[in-house]
């Protein structure tokens, strides 16, 4: 696969163990993606070390959308210094969701002291210009980053391949994810970098993903 000079991909692949894919970018600012359970970053470091990075190089840490599994290693990377953001909404439901939390994590609820908040819009790190999109129905505050240079969505647990985030969980909602599959399905995107599973490679190959699930999930006319 062809991925873009400076990204690497650390795909969670154990079955016996929930967890999510990690994005870093080695860029002008040094950027990770969805960094995964607390008690899981040492899979991440590992892995990071074998690319020549430890966790201290992350400056800047992004979670997708509030659930465990994407952002609770947040609060590690912010004593090792990085920055940690996602969407204001997104730290609004984690308040909110503390009985959930626990009977997911088996721990009680942290804090999440975010330096800045996320939105639509533009991100900008360094030379490196990220589009924000707001995309909700997986989870309240759910978000996506597009590296339009690069063609490369960091969807989170919006779209996968042949799959597409569930609804079933608090703040859920299956009608907002049909809306942010809709404003997904207009970008260039040549890699798509999901939540879990397997990228997906080519304009065309992620393209016909994107129909195949709104016919398959949706319907024509979502």
């Amino acid at each position: 696969m062809s991925l873009p000079e400076r990204l690497y991909v650390y795909p969670w692949e154990s079955y016996t163990e929930n967890n999510c894919n990690s994005y870093f970018l080695d860029g002008p600012v040094k950027t990770l993606i969805d960094p995964g359970h607390a008690h899981l970053l040492h899979h991440l470091e590992a892995r990071m070390a074998q690319d020549g990075f430890t966790l201290e190089d992350v400056q800047l840490a992004l979670s997708t959308h509030p659930h465990p599994d994407h952002c609770e290693g947040l609060l590690k990377l912010k004593e090792l210094g990085a920055l940690i953001a996602m969407h204001e909404e997104a730290q609004a439901f984690i308040k909110s969701f503390s009985a959930q939390w626990e009977h997911v994590t088996g721990r009680k609820m942290p804090e999440f002291p975010v330096d800045f908040f996320v939105k639509e819009g533009r991100l900008t790190l360094g030379s490196e210009v990220f589009q924000v999109l707001e995309t909700p129905g997986h989870a309240p505050g759910s978000v996506c980053f597009y590296w339009e240079k690069e063609g490369v969505l960091f969807s989170g647990d919006v779209v996968f391949v042949q799959s597409v985030g569930r609804v079933d969980l608090p703040g859920g909602n299956a009608a907002l994810l049909a809306r942010s599959l809709e404003k997904l399905m207009g970008l260039d995107v040549r890699l798509l970098c999901p939540g879990h599973g397997p990228m997906l490679e080519g304009r065309g190959a992620v393209k016909e993903n994107f129909y195949l699930i709104r016919q398959y999930f949706f319907g024509p006319q979502a």
